[in-house]
């Protein structure tokens, strides 16, 4: 069903790539002699009602299809921003993928879905961008966009031609990290971890000796939900400090790609987690919780510690609705042995900016890059407008494109921490002002992600870019990806599940899942990507 699906997919691609000039009638291309006003159609994933848009909309009457962006394209480049299709993100592929069947695609949108993208490139619905963004492309736009490495085109490149621009963000938003309540350790006359062994003791501490007094045993060490191999919403920071890589790949001693999933040192961190899971010492119910749900025992007081991205602060800070006195804090990612960690990463985007194969001046999308960068990012840039509005700091994801500089949380961090540790805030400018305002307008999440010391960009500034492990594989998906990723991903959670909960013995267990995962898929995968990385 998955071929005949993409078959016919690809089947009316073609077709629309032959059709496209039915486009012309609906007043989409912009007007070549740029005398008047330039209708551009755009796609975005973008939920138009949530609360931080709606308040801006309250505060300053801005709504995504008029607000300050798209008065600054009106004014600057002479486009007239529409928006074909808009919808959140947990919907836009389906959205998407509507558009494509019924020809009737925007004339800029995001691509997201690196099959769809292939899709949409083979079936020429979109058209090639390389040769544009060459021409094209202001300097400070090809700094940011190649800021990691020129691998960032990789996943949109087909056929050797480059048909996306990256919708590049910072890679840093993949660090994991722990958190612990720092009130708690101190009661129980603790130090701060070092040591995967040091966290094993803590966790074991929190569980049994009441660190929050209530003379009740009610609490566990560390929360742990089903998703707990990924780096954003779950606790790969506890493999990482193994050296393994879980869902990640890597090169081994012979300089082969292959797939961290299968790596015997994956072992290690799962015998421990069989053991903390056996002992109580985590959520006993985890395999059944999404993260929200299991931050629900970190917000109510219930749990010490937990890894999680930097964003995961809010949790944290609404714990203090129920104890006033909690503080959490994060360190720097304990390993087995208490040596540097690597942490793995991918060059971060939010998918590719594509443009319609018959949409007449592709390098509209450029120019908009441009300037958007060039507002953001250049020495005269006034972040007040551009980026925040009072403490709605989402105002620089409502232009109908947008593109981060990878560093600039870090560089807010650091501008910040030096300005405080040198009584000079009142100078501080760009999103480190904007930072340091929220902090000291009350915003506990704020000062748990980027205050100065104990935070995760503390850990982070001191880490990247020297101890980060790039991902050796973010091409668009192999043939053998494309039909049997989803399910290698499957089994590598439930199989990782089941030797959690004990349901199977970790060496037997492992054994199994490992000739699984080369006989479903696997194995293929890894000579198709050595293959194509000329190995």
């Amino acid at each position: 069903m998955r071929k005949m699906l993409t078959l016919t997919l690809a089947i009316i691609l073609i077709l629309a790539g032959c059709s496209s000039n039915e486009n012309d009638s609906q007043g989409n291309v912009a007007n070549p002699d740029n005398s008047e006003f330039n209708t551009i159609q755009f796609g975005s994933a973008i939920d138009v009602n949530n609360s931080n848009a709606l308040k801006l909309k309250d505060v300053t009457g801005e709504i995504w299809e008029d607000n300050r962006w798209t008065d600054l394209f009106k004014e600057k480049l002479k486009i007239d921003t529409k928006y074909k299709l808009m919808t959140p993100a947990g919907q836009y592929e389906q959205k998407l993928r509507l558009a494509i069947t019924s020809n009737d695609l925007p004339d800029i949108f995001q691509a997201q879905n690196l099959t769809d993208m292939r899709q949409l490139a083979e079936g020429e619905a979109i058209q090639e961008l390389g040769p544009i963004y060459d021409e094209y492309a202001s300097p400070l736009l090809k700094s940011i966009i190649e800021a990691e490495g020129k691998e960032v085109f990789s996943p949109g490149t087909f056929n050797g031609k480059v048909y996306g621009i990256p919708v590049k963000m910072p890679s840093t938003n993949g660090y994991n990290h722990l958190w612990i309540r720092e009130d708690w350790l101190n009661k129980l006359g603790l130090k701060r971890p070092q040591t995967i062994e040091d966290v094993y003791n803590i966790a074991k501490a929190f569980t049994e000796n009441d660190p929050d007094g209530n003379n009740t045993n009610d609490t566990i060490g560390l929360t742990m939900n089903k998703d707990f191999l990924s780096s954003w919403a779950g606790m790969s920071g506890l493999f990482w400090g193994y050296g393994a890589y879980p869902e990640f790949w890597i090169k081994d001693t012979n300089g082969q790609i292959t797939n961290g999933s299968i790596q015997d040192n994956i072992k290690e961190p799962l015998r421990l987690l069989a053991k903390m899971y056996k002992e109580g010492l985590v959520d006993k119910e985890f395999g059944s919780k999404d993260f929200n749900k299991a931050n629900e025992l970190l917000v109510s007081g219930k749990a010490g510690m937990f890894y999680g991205p930097h964003w995961f602060a809010g949790f944290a800070d609404n714990s203090k609705q129920n104890d006033p006195n909690a503080k959490w804090i994060t360190v720097p990612l304990p390993t087995k042995e208490g040596v540097d960690i690597k942490i793995p990463l991918n060059i971060a985007t939010d998918g590719f900016y594509v443009v319609r194969s018959d949409f007449e001046h592709p390098e509209k999308l450029v120019e908009l890059l441009n300037l958007y960068v060039e507002t953001l990012f250049s020495e005269e840039a006034d972040l007040s407008k551009w980026w925040t509005e009072g403490d709605i700091d989402f105002v620089w994801q409502t232009a109908p494109i947008y593109t981060l500089k990878p560093s600039l949380d870090i560089e807010a961090h650091v501008n910040m921490k030096e300005a405080i540790n040198n009584g000079t805030t009142d100078q501080l400018t760009g999103i480190a002002k904007g930072f340091y305002e929220s902090i000291q307008r009350g915003s506990g999440q704020m000062e748990l992600m980027f205050g100065p010391t104990d935070t995760p960009f503390e850990f982070v500034a001191s880490t990247y870019p020297d101890q980060i492990l790039w991902n050796e594989w973010q091409n668009a998906p192999t043939a053998t990806q494309t039909t049997a990723g989803s399910s290698l991903s499957e089994l590598v959670y439930t199989s990782f599940t089941k030797i959690v909960m004990g349901e199977v013995d970790v060496d037997a267990g492992f054994e199994k899942f490992v000739n699984d995962w080369n006989k479903i898929g696997g194995e293929k995968i890894i000579q198709e990507i050595n293959e194509a990385k000329g190995n």
